[in-house]
């Protein structure tokens, strides 16, 4: 029997045809292009087009009453298999069109699935967020500006006089900024899973991890909450510090202080990466101030006193004196809880130096590592090991679990803190699972502790007692830590 097989006018003999003849052709079902093998005793010619996996029976043309020839062309192949796999760059991200669908399904369903709790008003809405909107009705929408009418920054306040210019469904629209910050936060994960990874699908599970985590959700869309934006920032200056960007990471910082306060729950970390040499230069933490005060300065032209919005955050920490609204940190276990506080002012005191002291020894701890290891160790392409940089030294897992580390133990020690401060820390160890797969459950359990903690409020039940939920936290550290500690043994 003759076997010829033709690939754009090359010859090759990977075929195997299975019972082909002209009496009979229907019978012919598969051709592997593994090994030769003919199990024919009447003669077939087979011309591939390209690599086709199936064979029917209107290929097969009759040549004679010994001899068949099988023309197989692409048809086996599924139209959808060669669909979704057709390739696309998108900068320097190299996609299939199954990935780019997946993500624009995810996109619209995580969109609808807030869409459906937009209607829901939580206490903090119909309590301050709508009276503010009434008073900045009132006042004439940006007029409002050289008023002080609420206990957020002028940042915020352009973004509710937007709002009230553009919609009369405030509640719609507040929610709304949160959730396109949502989705903003998302790329930014994406792009730094990508930078540490260099896998496009690892790093759309990073993006659907935030998108579909009920910590981002629940607060943006259903308790009506804009933690979203200011942690969209500090993730874009995570990435600009991964990318040795360190003017750009400033600027970043700057913008998510502008603002919350809350930001300064990553400034420990900025500032180990600044003694650790890794990529963050001092001069342009100034940048953070001078973003700041840029962004009063409209409010300052409405009319608002310029002091007043300067030292505006110093303001903030006499609003609640206990130790804890409702965070499960040290303060809870030792019932210094709204309104339960028992010696508060003391203790929160003594909190801010064991704040100091645990993230000193963080710091002094990598700080000497790095150091010894910059000694101890020669680096390719390095003249001195010394002056070898940090990113060297310092693995991805190292990098974001530094950060996982310092602002769970901010946040554990610091007093006054509220229910959502939490929502950093579970955007992070996103990322960690991400990189680290295996840490998965981990992250599952920052979650659980959020929701835990986000229930009291919203919907008055408390399944477990704060105490319990802060026992639990203190584990999720200690885990966190340890895993650190094994990591730069490795280094």
């Amino acid at each position: 029997m003759n076997l010829q097989a033709e690939n754009n006018g090359e010859v090759t003999s990977k075929a195997k045809v299975v019972s082909v003849s002209e009496e009979s052709a229907n019978e012919a079902r598969t051709v592997s292009v593994d090994e030769p093998k003919v199990v024919s005793t009447n003669g077939a010619k087979v011309v591939s087009a390209n690599a086709a996996k199936e064979v029917s029976a209107s290929k097969v043309e009759v040549f004679g009453t010994n001899q068949a020839k099988v023309v197989i062309t692409t048809s086996g192949e599924r139209w959808i298999d060669s669909f979704l796999e057709k390739s696309f760059i998108i900068k320097n991200f190299r996609f299939e069109m199954i990935d780019i669908l997946f993500v624009a399904v995810l996109w619209v369903f995580a969109f609808l699935l807030r869409w459906k709790l937009f209607p829901i008003e939580s206490a903090d809405y119909f309590g301050f967020l709508e009276l503010w909107m009434e008073d900045i009705d009132r006042l004439g929408g940006f007029s409002s500006l050289g008023s002080e009418i609420s206990n957020y920054t002028s940042a915020y306040m352009y973004l509710m006089c937007f709002v009230h210019a553009v919609t009369d469904d405030w509640l719609t629209g507040l929610k709304m900024i949160s959730v396109v910050f949502d989705y903003a936060m998302s790329i930014a994960v994406f792009l730094i899973v990508f930078h540490m990874t260099g896998k496009p699908r690892t790093s759309i599970a990073g993006m659907a991890f935030v998108l579909l985590s009920p910590t981002v959700f629940i607060d943006s869309a259903y308790w009506c909450q804009c933690d979203a934006i200011y942690s969209c920032f500090i993730l874009y200056a995570i990435y600009f510090i991964l990318k040795d960007k360190s003017a750009l990471s400033a600027i970043m910082l700057g913008l998510a202080f502008c603002f919350k306060l809350q930001t300064v729950f990553i400034l420990p970390f900025i500032v180990i990466m600044w003694l650790l040499k890794y990529s963050v230069k001092l001069i342009h933490l100034l940048l953070i101030p001078v973003v700041y005060v840029i962004s009063i300065i409209p409010a300052w032209l409405f009319g608002r006193d310029f002091g007043e919005l300067l030292f505006f955050y110093f303001d903030q920490g006499s609003y609640y004196p206990w130790g804890t609204l409702e965070y499960p940190n040290i303060y809870a276990l030792l019932d210094e809880t709204m309104p339960n506080g028992h010696y508060s002012e003391e203790v929160s005191g003594a909190g801010m130096f064991v704040a100091m002291m645990l993230l000193g020894i963080i710091a002094y701890y990598l700080y000497v590592k790095v150091r010894e290891c910059r000694k101890n160790k020669e680096y390719i392409g390095k003249t001195s090991s010394e002056n070898a940089p940090a990113q060297a030294l310092i693995s991805n897992e190292i990098f974001i679990l530094t950060s996982l580390l310092t602002v769970a133990v901010t946040l554990y020690t610091l007093p006054h803190m509220h229910d959502r401060y939490g929502y950093l820390i579970d955007i992070l160890a996103i990322i960690y699972a991400c990189i680290r797969p295996k840490r998965i459950p981990l992250m599952c359990a920052f979650f659980v502790v959020s929701i835990l903690t986000f229930i009291p409020y919203l919907t008055a039940v408390r399944p477990f007692s704060l105490q319990t939920v802060a026992v639990v936290m203190t584990m999720l550290i200690a885990v966190v830590a340890r895993d650190l500690y094994l990591e730069l043994k490795r280094i």
